[in-house]
């Protein structure tokens, strides 16, 4: 009996990795004598990222997301940024590493998307989520060796890995994953469009399997131990009938239904005690009453779904079939209710004993017979004798498909990069824990509706300090108008400024007089604290602001120098980032940057640590002519008005600064009191008619601004 379905498929492909498939081959056909032989590869395997010698670097097709192979790592590299005054220097360590991976060892495409940790590292715009500069070479064969490996291996140790896609990241920053290098996966996109499973297998067995199977997958990776695992999971999923022709693998070539009389069943040259055809019918029990496909939703970040198909009968089992491909969820529910479908049709077997002029039917022709179910599918065709014996099973009904659902993921928001815009604000600490030492607060927004926090860096005076923005995005703008003069302590309800946040997204809300006393809608304007109580939208990000308070926190001095397009910004610690610096920087210009070029400056005067300028100051003569000077204190520890109790001092002492200026001369003195008397003979070396008087507080790091007033001098 000569068997014409390929029983040594492998001297198709030669070697052990064709004998590999051709057991693959022949399983389609014959599962009961090589399904204990079936090792194929699991879904699993493309979420793993190794470093491994001899790791196995799959074949990408379609779209897919890999893991890959780290084929080259540099050590970590340690940065450091000192911050602090001098002597006593506080040392931040930052982590950057270089590293190759290896993403498929077919050649072509492009990068998609790339998460680190399960988060999203770069974009689908391309954009990265932190620093770092990234290559992709795609496998060519006139690929070039990487310029950053070459350098540091050396021009004659580096290979160009041709043939094989190699992603590159230099100087990654590792901040963000605990200074450690981060597992990574990688959206490779191979093909421009949806590749059909012919080509996949054609490609993948170096051209061996010449078949037209028509379907497509939006994804695959061919990969496993050898050519037959690669390609197992195709072939048995979407049943694609191969035999041996001595030189391919390939399908029918004719797949026209080809109709079998009834004479022609029962040839044979001893009819006596031979059936005219043998039918086997499976039992029931060992059918599987619910299939379980596992593939790869691209609806979920090429995460593993699972469709399941349930048969109207009910058998005994379930069956599970893993397809390391990318499918819609309705795609992979109808694959699976067909894989199910084609399992009850395997229940019903024929052999049919046909005349010598059948002996061109190949594995997978579809036959007509007069035997209910008329059609039925070609698996063995054998010579015995004169006869044709040819083993077909029941072929699936059409089966109707059922729209599936990829159901929801908690994915990452993929927010791009747009360019920041940055605010260095120097201003008193209004309700905000006093921090004792000079302080700068950040702020930073952009126009695109996420955030995420970006490394900065501020200067000055030749120090370099590394920081970031906060983790909220600052609501940031500009003002539209020029907010009009008016009196600190009482509410402005003349006045009003128009303003035009970054991120047109971003909102302002009115409060009530007992919120604002509570501290609430603070912000800057220019160099001056305001609180808000109304707030009229004006829409597009526009806002306009009435109903103030003025010059709050000590910065009543800046209410007259106001301009329109000057910052604008709510004062919230949870979108600033507050920097502190050393004392010595007081007085030096200050910049602050990001590495895509945006920047702010401004001269740091140190306002958290400078006390707020005395208030209340009256003269008084008295007999003899003295002078009494008397004012009130203020301070950066407590700036409200309290009846009969003086503001705390926040220094570690009370001292005043009294200079007195007139024609002549000037008298400067020193007062560890809220009073200070004169004496008139020192008043009489002033000269002039009128003299001013300032006031400053002194405090332990500055001096505050000065309370100042007119005074008429008496004449003899």
């Amino acid at each position: 009996m000569a068997t014409l379905v390929l029983s040594t498929v492998g001297t198709a492909l030669g070697g052990p990795v064709g004998g590999a498939i051709g057991a693959l081959i022949g399983q389609s056909f014959d599962r009961q004598i090589l399904a204990p032989a079936r090792r194929g590869p699991r879904l699993g395997d493309l979420s793993v990222q190794t470093s491994s010698y001899g790791t196995q670097i799959p074949r990408i097709y379609g779209a897919m997301r890999v893991a890959g192979t780290i084929v080259w790592a540099t050590d970590l590299v340690e940065g450091d940024q000192t911050t602090g005054a001098k002597g006593q220097p506080d040392v931040t360590y930052s982590y950057s590493v270089s590293l190759a991976v290896a993403l498929s060892s077919r050649p072509g495409g492009s990068i998609g998307r790339i998460w680190a940790d399960g988060k999203l590292l770069r974009g689908v715009e391309g954009d990265f989520k932190v620093p770092t500069t990234f290559r992709f070479y795609d496998g060519s064969e006139t690929q070039e060796i990487d310029p950053l490996i070459g350098s540091i291996e050396g021009i004659a140790n580096t290979p160009a890995y041709r043939g094989v896609a190699i992603a590159v990241f230099e100087n990654l920053e590792l901040a963000d994953f605990g200074n450690r290098i981060p597992f990574m996966t990688f959206e490779v996109i191979a093909d421009s469009e949806a590749p059909t499973i012919s080509s996949i297998l054609g490609d993948a067995s170096t051209g061996v399997i010449a078949c037209d199977a028509p379907q497509t997958v939006i994804g695959y990776a061919a990969y496993g131990r050898s050519v037959a695992a690669a390609v197992q999971p195709l072939v048995d999923c979407f049943d694609v009938s191969l035999f041996d022709d001595g030189t391919l693998l390939r399908g029918p070539l004719d797949l026209s239904p080809i109709a079998i009389s009834q004479a022609e069943i029962g040839s044979g040259a001893e009819t006596q005690g031979t059936p005219k055809l043998e039918r086997e019918l499976q039992p029931v029990r060992l059918v599987p009453s619910m299939l379980r496909l596992s593939y790869y939703d691209p609806d979920r970040d090429y995460q593993t779904g699972e469709a399941s198909a349930l048969a109207g009968e009910q058998g005994a089992n379930e069956a599970g079939q893993e397809l390391p491909a990318v499918l819609s969820a309705s795609d992979a529910k109808a694959l699976a209710q067909h894989l199910l479908a084609r399992q009850w049709a395997r229940r019903e077997r024929l052999t049919l004993r046909l005349p010598p002029s059948r002996i061109g039917l190949e594995p997978g022709s579809i036959v007509l017979t007069e035997v209910a179910p008329a059609s039925w599918v070609v698996e063995k065709s054998t010579i015995d004798g004169f006869v044709t014996v040819v083993e077909v099973r029941r072929a699936p009904s059409p089966t109707m498909p059922i729209i599936g659902d990829a159901g929801r993921i908690v994915s990452n928001k993929d927010v791009i990069q747009a360019p920041i815009s940055l605010a260095l604000i120097d201003a008193p600490l209004v309700g905000a824990p006093q921090a004792g030492v000079p302080v700068v607060r950040i702020a930073a927004s952009s126009p695109n509706g996420g955030w995420s926090a970006k490394s900065l860096a501020l200067s000055g005076e030749g120090q370099v300090f590394a920081t970031k923005t906060a983790a909220r995005k600052s609501v940031l703008g500009a003002t539209l108008s020029s907010l009009a003069p008016a009196q600190p302590y009482l509410v402005d309800d003349t006045n009003s400024v128009d303003v035009q946040l970054i991120d047109t997204q971003q909102w302002l809300t009115s409060c009530d007089d007992d919120a604002m006393a509570e501290g609430l809608n603070v912000a800057i304007i220019g160099s001056e604290l305001v609180q808000f109580g109304e707030v009229r939208p004006l829409g597009e990000g526009r806002f306009r602001l009435a109903r103030l308070l003025r010059g709050r926190g000590g910065t009543e001095w800046a209410i007259e120098l106001h301009s329109a397009g000057e910052l604008f910004c709510r004062i919230d610690s949870s979108s600033l980032q507050t920097m502190a610096l050393p004392i010595w920087m007081r007085g030096t210009a200050l910049t602050v940057a990001d590495r895509e070029g945006a920047n702010s400056s401004t001269t740091f005067t140190a306002q958290s640590i400078t006390p707020l300028q005395p208030d209340n100051l009256a003269a008084a003569w008295v007999g003899g002519g003295d002078l009494n000077l008397s004012w009130m204190r203020r301070s950066i520890a407590g700036c409200a008005w309290l009846d009969e109790v003086d503001a705390p001092l926040g220094e570690s002492r009370e001292q005043y600064r009294v200079k007195i200026s007139g024609t002549d001369a000037v008298l400067e003195l020193v007062s560890d009191a809220t009073t200070l008397s004169v004496p008139a003979a020192d008043l009489m070396r002033l000269g002039g008619s009128i003299a001013s008087v300032e006031v400053r507080q002194v405090g332990d790091w500055a001096m505050s601004r000065p309370a100042q007033l007119s005074i008429d001098l008496p004449q003899e």
